[in-house]
């Protein structure tokens, strides 16, 4: 053997030893659930903040978590110092964790006391909010590997994470929206980072259409007419209107008018045929009684497909395949509109057929519910009665709720519950009780193309924090939030929008290839114009610097 050789095999040698060395000392630790001192709400983190600092502290050869320390239970928590030695002694590990989260309103502070075999310990502490429980917890896991291992702040970045930073758009934000966070470059700006200035009428990336004389109750985008552009389909008080975009003006191309005593509530698309065009599902009440239709646009000429289906009827994106469903619900005058009578229904024939109920849970209707994809699971989504965001699990269990209040729009219809056997209340005996219909929720993935994103848009007035039935607002302002596992948390925003927004999506509005963030709104000419308010549309591109 040459010196060359045997120099090589001496280093490999001994690579060798050291990482098998190093492996065979690794520490261990267990991890006990924590103590949650708070709304009763958030009792669920004792067991998911558990998980998550398991896997935080985690660090392959150097330190790991013993087998079963999922299965610890908060009975199995020490109450002393010397249960703390016997704990660590009778589960053969160097460490144990234990915790406590203090939650007050939106704030969160952590403590976790790190004990040694040996009954040593010392506690790591951090303030935070609940949408930054996560980031914290990830602070506090490094700071004590740091302290054992001497590598204070380091972080290993895995494959996973580092692809999706690769993935990210690389263009600057539009610069009509505001980043929140890491989800997207930010945007490159000489004016000072402190002043929070509002797009002019020659900011680029922004198109306005003409104001168009009538008051809009709802819409969407797509291609209803077959001709292979997308057009704008709204929803007045007589009528379903369907515009094209020609020459940067909204001209109608069709429209299908409702009976005049009727009250619009709701219109949504689906592709029934799966030609790429879509069917207008419009749902009105009328006598007190709901009332649905399907009508197809192509050529511009309007045909009824299902005339007057006797229940509320939307377009919804449902598990597990996440396409565009039917889904029905009856009317009930013995309880409120609230109801878990929500079906999935297959038009067939002409006809609507039912497929199944719904598990949905308790104040979800077929107006206010949307699902979350995930990978291998999925959340619910449901905006209750005060227009604030719930967050469900597929068991139906509440996990989150919003402070602010989202997507309200003055649509309503009158939801009076009555006991069975009884008749009505003379109007002018009783408090009239109304059902604010809200706009869809939008799932898409902007900033992050292998995450899903929640796009809301924030009720903004203060006339409507005093006022419950107050739903004219003057301006409006589009969100875009993410679950991180507690909640849901801010990516980025508009800027203020001015008017009242009914209706906003994703679609490629312009027919240039590429899609855009619109939002259809009414004017606010003033609580005493109201009379005067015409509709109109904005759309912005999602990122400037396209090639």
């Amino acid at each position: 053997m040459s010196f060359k050789r045997f120099i090589a095999f001496f280093i490999v040698m001994i690579s060798i030893l050291s990482a098998g060395t190093a492996f065979a000392d690794a520490r261990t630790f267990a991890v006990y659930p924590f103590e949650i001192n708070g709304p009763a709400q958030y009792k669920y983190l004792s067991r998911g903040v558990q998980t998550m600092l398991i896997s935080r502290l985690n660090w392959t050869g150097h330190f790991e978590p013993l087998a079963a320390s999922k299965e610890l239970g908060e009975a199995d928590i020490p109450s002393s110092k010397i249960e703390e030695i016997k704990s660590a002694q009778q589960l053969e590990v160097d460490y144990l964790a234990l915790g406590s989260i203090t939650i007050v309103g939106k704030d969160a502070s952590i403590d976790l006391r790190m004990v040694d075999k040996d009954g040593k310990s010392w506690t790591k502490s951090a303030k935070t909010t609940i949408e930054g429980l996560i980031p914290a917890l990830d602070g506090i896991a490094t700071e004590v590997k740091g302290e054992l291992f001497e590598k204070p702040g380091s972080k290993k970045v895995t494959k996973e994470e580092k692809a999706r930073e690769e993935a990210r758009p690389q263009d600057a934000l539009n610069p009509e929206f505001i980043s929140a966070s890491t989800a997207a470059i930010p945007m490159q700006s000489a004016i000072n980072p402190q002043f929070r200035y509002e797009g002019g009428a020659e900011t680029p990336g922004r198109w306005r259409s003409q104001s168009i004389d009538f008051v809009n109750r709802g819409g969407f985008v797509a291609d209803v007419t077959g001709d292979g552009k997308q057009n704008i389909v709204m929803l007045s008080d007589t009528e379903v209107k369907v515009f094209g975009v020609e020459a940067q003006r909204l001209k109608e191309v069709a429209s299908y008018k409702y009976a005049t005593r009727a009250n619009g509530i709701k219109i949504s698309g689906i592709d029934l045929g799966m030609d790429g065009v879509k069917e207008v599902v419009l749902c009105i009440m009328m006598d007190s009684r709901p009332y649905s239709f399907i009508i197809s646009f192509k050529g511009n000429t309007p045909k009824v497909l299902v005339n007057r289906f006797n229940k509320f009827l939307s377009s919804v994106r449902i598990p597990p395949n996440f396409t565009e469903t039917l889904l029905g619900q009856k009317l009930d005058t013995s309880r409120t509109f609230y109801s878990k009578d929500v079906t999935e229904y297959m038009y067939s024939n002409g006809e609507l057929v039912p497929i199944r109920h719904l598990s949905v849970p308790e104040f979800a209707n077929v107006f206010n519910t949307s699902f979350l994809p995930e990978k291998d699971d999925y959340k619910i989504l449901v905006l209750n009665k005060y227009g604030r965001m719930v967050v469900y699990n597929k068991a139906l269990e509440p996990l989150y709720e919003s402070q602010n209040s989202y997507n309200s729009v003055d649509v309503k219809f009158e939801s009076i519950a009555r006991i069975k056997g009884f008749g009505t209340e003379n109007k002018k005996d009783k408090m009239e009780h109304y059902y604010f219909v809200p706009m869809p929720i939008t799932i898409a993935s902007i900033s992050d193309p292998t995450k899903f994103e929640v796009l809301l848009n924030k009720d903004i007035s203060v006339a409507s924090q005093v006022f419950s039935n107050y739903k004219n607002f003057s301006q409006g302002e589009l969100h875009s939030e993410y679950w991180d596992g507690v909640g849901l948390s801010l990516a980025w925003k508009t800027r203020r929008i001015k008017g009242s927004v009914t209706a906003y999506g994703l679609a490629d509005i312009d027919n240039d290839g590429e899609k855009e963030l619109y939002c259809i709104l009414n004017s606010f000419p003033g609580s005493l114009g109201v009379k005067f308010r015409k509709t109109l549309i904005v759309a912005y591109e999602l990122n400037l610097g396209k090639k």
